[in-house]
């Protein structure tokens, strides 16, 4: 995988098998309870992901994710500092619920070149479009449910740690504007031009769509901790997205295209997903794989020597080791990290929620800054840039948010 020579979803599958075989666990069993069970045993995850990708295909097919960056832009004012934050603010919105390649060019194709009109260099522009991407992340209801089914975690312990870790992500985000902009400064004046800025006259509750579903979310949660009511309910993701999507269906109304558009939406937006399911069933097979008592037994030992017990041990193991996660590395929960989980899980050395913690803040750094992300070749392509220098220019900064995150989930974590 390091050398691009292997894809994750051939190379995860392959792991479960071979770490298995190796351990002496006999064919029928691998057969069954490492390929078979471990297929579906993230089944919600896979349906979440299909239900955010026919969101995501909506949004994007009923042009509400490019009314809103354009409006945006058309109302952010003059001043380019304000200006590019706006636009960040409302790209980290959009990917709260994109996600895919196929969304990351949609958006970017259009918050681009808004950002560089503004007089951003090219190397300042992709940086801040992959963190305000990053920042959405931390609070996609997609990524939210893999880590609740495999750590068996509740939203409100992914509400608990998001927020404070968005804070800081957005903190770093201002910060890293200015310096670039005080190194870099403008190459032009600010200037946009666009008469088409709202092209199919979406209206406000329309664009509102991205957002129904996290608001639903943590309106349940609040109304929870605040009320503490005798019988709690945790409104779950796949139904809050299909809310999201039946809201942006009424709210984009047209009697002869809705329908096709949502019909549309639903088989595109399972068609291209195809690799991300591929992904999840093999973290499903190496889950079940490490977990195994014939596996974990041999493994334990190894891993009781690394695993921090105490919050300190903890910040700055994961911290000094966080570009583990580029690579789709050992710290990376879509890769080889889904492995890694599964063995601290079963040992009990570190509880659900710190473990989330650790690859949450470290993710951080893969998600931003990792060459291989498609999402990072096409946007160093699009501007002529190489994947290299978005990597020197970000980790610094995405290293500093892995760290304030550990820190924070540290003391919540170990309390």
């Amino acid at each position: 995988m390091y050398l691009n020579k292997l894809p994750a979803l051939v190379a995860l599958p392959l792991m479960a098998f071979l770490i298995a075989l190796i351990s002496g666990m006999p064919l029928r069993e691998i057969a069954s309870n490492v390929i078979s069970d471990g297929a579906v045993r993230l089944s919600v995850p896979i349906v979440t992901v299909m239900i955010g990708s026919m969101l995501s295909q909506f949004v994007s097919n009923s042009k509400i994710a490019e009314s809103m960056i354009k409006k945006i832009a058309e109302y952010s004012g003059d001043n380019p500092i304000v200006a590019t934050l706006v636009s960040v603010a409302a790209v980290s919105v959009l990917f709260s619920v994109l996600g895919g390649l196929g969304s990351v060019i949609m958006v970017a194709s259009i918050a681009l070149p808004i950002m560089l009109s503004i007089g951003l260099s090219r190397i300042t522009a992709a940086s801040i479009f992959l963190m305000a991407l990053g920042l959405g992340g931390i609070f996609n209801l997609t990524n939210w449910q893999l880590y609740i089914t495999v750590l068996g975690l509740s939203q409100k312990d992914m509400i608990k740690f998001a927020v404070p870790l968005s804070v800081v992500f957005a903190v770093t985000i201002v910060v890293f504007l200015l310096v670039e902009m005080r190194l870099k400064g403008l190459s032009k004046g600010w200037d946009i031009k666009s008469e088409d800025t709202n092209p199919k006259n979406i209206s406000f509750f329309a664009m509102l769509t991205p957002i129904i579903p996290i608001v639903i979310v943590f309106g349940f949660t609040a109304y929870n901790i605040l009320f503490k009511p005798s019988n709690p309910f945790e409104f779950p993701i796949i139904a809050a997205m299909l809310v999201g999507l039946a809201w942006g269906y009424v709210f984009t109304f047209d009697k002869d295209k809705s329908l096709n558009i949502l019909v549309k939406s639903v088989v595109e937006g399972i068609g291209s997903v195809g690799p991300a399911v591929a992904i999840i069933m093999g973290i499903g097979m190496l889950l079940n794989s490490v977990s195994h008592p014939a596996v974990f037994e041999k493994l334990l030992p190894l891993i009781s020597r690394i695993i921090p017990d105490n919050p300190i041990k903890f910040v700055l193991a994961f911290s000094v080791l966080s570009p583990l996660t580029l690579y789709r590395g050992p710290l990376n929960i879509w890769g080889m990290g889904a492995g890694l989980v599964g063995i601290i899980l079963s040992s009990k050395m570190l509880t659900p929620f710190a473990i989330m913690v650790a690859l949450m803040s470290v993710g951080q750094i893969q998600g931003v800054c990792d060459p291989t992300n498609t999402h990072n070749v096409w946007i160093a392509n699009y501007l002529d840039l190489n994947t290299q220098d978005i990597l020197k220019n970000t980790i610094p900064y995405m290293w500093i948010v892995a760290a304030l995150g550990l820190i924070i989930g540290a003391v919540i974590a170990f309390q």
